[in-house]
């Protein structure tokens, strides 16, 4: 992964965790009227995505960018996909390698809420492309209710199916090999990640950037996450708001997650959009369920870790490749890394 691609990755996902600004209204649905219905035992429809007509290309090919840096665009296909998730239609993309074979998996869950984080071809091209390009089929959601989807966003409530049915949709995608399915978050991402290692054990490596682990955390370090997402977007939030919270927080049931399944942290010291103390939290509480994992904190680093892209980069990189490529038992010499 190339340091300028590792770059447009990283400052793309900044403010993951934020706030969303456009109106509270679930914008109405046509993912149907788009893709047409599923046919009886289909769960995904895909359409190969011309990305260099869209804006991320001029990016690309910008003036001063030294075109070596996106080599690896000419060795990917991209898609737009729509999959069903509880008979809903649910958005997103998926990206894998131009030349045939049988390639593991990885599932990319991305930050924000509504529209704020949304996929777009750009998310598709460079962050998700660069994972491909080393060998993966990579598949990511907008999550229901956003980006034409149907249903109704609930921000680690039902919408963490639409996580755990991409495993289904991707056993119907030729090169997928769904025997080796890993796992990327990022932000909000981290707590669908964790939140599907509680319900299945088909995850083989997990890898969280600036997870949110710990609603309760948040909503103190951050008051404003409780009127303009819990509140807007959780169930029940008025009448069972400290069980809502608890239900998507890692750090309170962090013995529940797949036993199994070798989780790799990393989080930015100085991250302001999810604080560093929730990383530290559920650091703790993996180490006393002895939980296959290792934390590394970026010492004064932020949401993104922008200051150490080359080592997110790296680390990224070898933990797919060890535990998910080659299928490697766990093996850590400590769970703790601090990186200056």
């Amino acid at each position: 992964m190339k340091t300028v691609v590792t770059y447009i990755f990283v400052a793309a996902s900044f403010g993951i965790c934020a706030q969303h600004d456009h109106s509270h209204e679930q914008k109405p649905s046509n993912a149907r009227e788009i893709w047409g219905n599923f046919e009886a035992g289909e769960h995904i429809k895909i359409r190969e995505t011309d990305w260099q007509k869209t804006p991320i290309a001029k990016k690309i090919m910008k003036k001063g960018m030294l075109k070596s840096e996106y080599a690896y665009v000419d060795s990917i296909d991209v898609y737009s996909m729509v999959y069903e998730s509880d008979s809903l239609m649910v958005t997103g993309f998926m990206v894998r390698p131009k030349e045939p074979g049988s390639y593991p998996c990885v599932i990319y869950n991305r930050g924000g809420n509504r529209d704020f984080g949304q996929l777009l071809v750009g998310t598709a091209v460079v962050q998700m492309g660069m994972i491909a390009a080393e060998g993966y089929v990579v598949i990511a959601s907008n999550y229901r209710g956003n980006s034409n989807s149907e249903g109704k966003e609930e921000f680690g409530g039902s919408d963490v199916n639409d996580v755990l049915n991409l495993i289904p949709a991707l056993a119907q995608v030729e090169s997928a090999d769904t025997s080796r399915i890993g796992m990327f978050g990022i932000s909000r991402g981290g707590m669908m990640s964790y939140m599907a290692l509680k319900e299945t054990c088909s995850i083989d490596a997990l890898v969280v950037l600036g997870g949110l682990n710990d609603l309760f955390i948040m909503k103190d370090q951050r008051p404003d996450m409780e009127s303009h997402v819990y509140e807007v977007l959780i169930p029940n939030y008025s009448e069972e708001s400290e069980q809502e919270l608890k239900n998507r927080s890692a750090t309170h049931w962090a013995g529940d997650m797949c036993a199994s399944t070798p989780i790799l942290m990393l989080h930015g010291s100085k991250d302001d959009a999810c604080d560093i103390s929730m990383a530290h939290k559920l650091h703790e509480e993996l180490e006393k369920n002895k939980a296959p994992h290792v934390f590394v904190e970026f010492n004064n680093d932020n949401h993104g870790c922008i200051k150490h892209q080359a080592e997110v980069a790296e680390l990224m990189s070898s933990w797919f490749n060890i535990y998910l490529k080659n299928e490697s038992a766990f093996e850590a010499e400590t769970s703790y890394k601090l990186i200056k």
